[in-house]
């Protein structure tokens, strides 16, 4: 209808009520066409006005921590370190209530630190070069990379085609939680879950629609299983290396700037195989057990999968550089292992792969390279990348500013914290903080506790940093971080069986973390001392 006619047909609407004798106003009539009651309308100024006092709750929540700890006589700890901790929990506020991005708020310290006369500017701005920026740069682009050329895809199609793999419902869940663990091994967990749901989406239609010819009415069930199972996958497997989500690389770069304990990658990734292999069952068997998949066998599964695979057509040029670069990535990482080389370490690596990807060409007549100027803009998580740097910065200046030193003090006067307890702490704390704010943001203010406790009680740190990175990914709620967002987005998995099966799978994973990391971390020599 035009809109003329529309207005014409209200007013003619509203004139046959006067004649009626119900005079009813234009604007409610407006509203009914709209399918909103009065009440509605009039509850709409209200969820504003509540929306406004949450955000001013949030933004005050920062200076008023900030006020509380400055208030606080704090003995044996110098003007200088209390504004540094004031202004830390300043920052711990806004990164609970957001009232600003996380990563925003990590640049605090840039304006309180000098403000507060904690630190000068130029000393604040050096807390922010840190090694961790292009170690993160260069794995988030490696694989945007990865999903760009497709050789993701073809990796998931190529393991789900092998005969045997995918006869069942149970079965092919538990290919694509090992699928997805190995691919989030190699890139970022919520890069993992953005490229394998369509995968196993695609997937559980097909078993259901196969179900569905032998009479059964479709496969939701298995659909919601199946994203669930990435979600998890994605979990379990980054644990296995550094590059498997931001917490690790985080916590490994607290802990040797607090402790003085490094990390290799082939020490941390001895341990990590050994914890994604013992939690993807942790993850398997809570799912198929409160979440059974509704289709018991899947006809034809190995043929459809090796005819999807043949339909992708040989390696592109893209793949093969993409490829490569992986190859020249785990050939740096290991190398330390068997020769002495000074600078080649852990951190080396991502940027020399970043930069291969820009100079291997993919389409040599179009001068297109692998990846170019627009995916360096798309391919980065710029948000989680910053508040990798600000968590390494806070914790950095907490140590310059001597407060690290000043609580491990005050826990040596007080009768000191059993060594026993820290792991435990670790490993409760972290899922639970984790659930309420940013992961990334948890595994900074947790590391930055623990890490001084552990050198005064003479606990290794390594294996606290096991602990935090292992536990600090939360599956139970959608906002839980990007790929528990991007999992539930796919409109496939309820609110209920998240939760439920998540809150299970959490307390579980915790539990197998902490223990075989008090074991494998030792036992391995996976940590070098200081």
């Amino acid at each position: 209808m035009p809109r003329g006619d529309h207005h014409a047909g209200v007013e003619a609407r509203a004139l046959d009520r006067k004649r009626g004798g119900y005079d009813v106003p234009l604007a409610s009539s407006r509203q009914k066409e709209l399918g909103l009651s009065q009440a509605q309308a009039d509850t709409k100024p209200d969820v504003a006005a509540n929306q406004t006092l949450k955000l001013v709750v949030s933004i005050l929540s920062g200076p008023l921590a900030f006020l509380l700890v400055q208030s606080v006589p704090l003995a044996g700890l110098d003007p200088r370190g209390q504004f540094g901790l004031s202004c830390y929990a300043w920052v711990l506020a806004w990164w609970v209530t957001t009232p600003i991005p996380w990563a925003v708020t990590g640049f605090l310290p840039l304006v309180l630190f000098p403000l507060t006369g904690a630190m000068s500017f130029a000393d604040t701005i050096g807390l922010y070069g840190q090694r961790v920026f292009p170690f993160l740069m260069g794995v988030m682009l490696f694989g945007h990379a990865f999903s760009k050329h497709g050789l993701a895809r073809r990796m998931a199609m190529s393991v789900l085609s092998i005969r045997g793999v995918a006869t069942s419902g149970a079965r092919l869940i538990l290919m694509i939680m090992v699928v997805s663990a190995v691919v989030s091994a190699m890139v970022d967990d919520a890069a993992t879950v953005a490229i394998m749901i369509p995968i196993a989406v695609s997937v559980a239609r097909f078993a259901g629609d196969a179900s569905a010819r032998t009479g059964s009415a479709g496969a939701p069930r298995l659909l919601e299983g199946a994203c669930l199972a990435v979600l998890y996958g994605a979990t379990a497997g980054g644990m296995a290396t550094p590059a498997g989500v931001p917490f690790n690389p985080l916590t490994i770069s607290i802990l040797e700037q607090l402790t003085g304990y490094t990390v290799t990658f082939v020490q941390w990734t001895m341990t990590g195989v050994l914890l994604t292999i013992a939690t993807l069952p942790v993850y398997y068997f809570p799912l198929i057990f409160m979440a059974p998949p509704d289709v018991a066998a899947i006809d034809d599964g190995a043929s459809y999968f090796a005819s999807q695979k043949k339909k992708l057509g040989p390696l592109s040029l893209g793949e093969k550089n993409v490829l490569v670069v992986l190859v020249v990535m785990v050939t740096l990482w290991f190398l330390p292992a068997f020769v002495t080389i000074r600078f080649l370490d852990i951190w080396y690596v991502p940027p020399v792969a970043m930069l291969l990807l820009f100079l291997l060409p993919a389409d040599l007549r179009r001068g297109e390279m692998t990846l170019g100027a627009k995916d360096f803009q798309d391919g980065v998580l710029w948000n989680v990348l910053f508040l990798v740097v600000s968590g390494t910065a806070l914790a950095a200046g907490l140590a310059r500013l001597g407060i690290t030193d000043w609580l491990g003090a005050l826990i040596k006067d007080s009768g000191g914290v059993p060594a026993s307890v820290l792991p435990w702490f670790a490993g409760i704390v972290t899922p639970l903080m984790s659930h309420l704010t940013s992961g990334t943001a948890t595994t900074s203010m947790i590391s930055t506790v623990v890490y001084p406790i552990a050198q005064d009680v003479g606990y290794n740190g390594a294996i606290l940093a096991r602990i935090i990175a292992g536990t600090a990914l939360a599956v139970a709620f959608p906002w839980g971080g990007a790929a528990s967002g991007s999992a539930f987005a796919s409109g496939q998995i309820s609110f209920g069986s998240m939760f439920k099966i998540g809150a299970v799978v959490t307390v579980l994973n915790a539990l197998v973390v902490i223990i075989l990391s008090m074991i494998l971390v030792p036992a391995l020599g996976a940590f070098t001392a200081p």
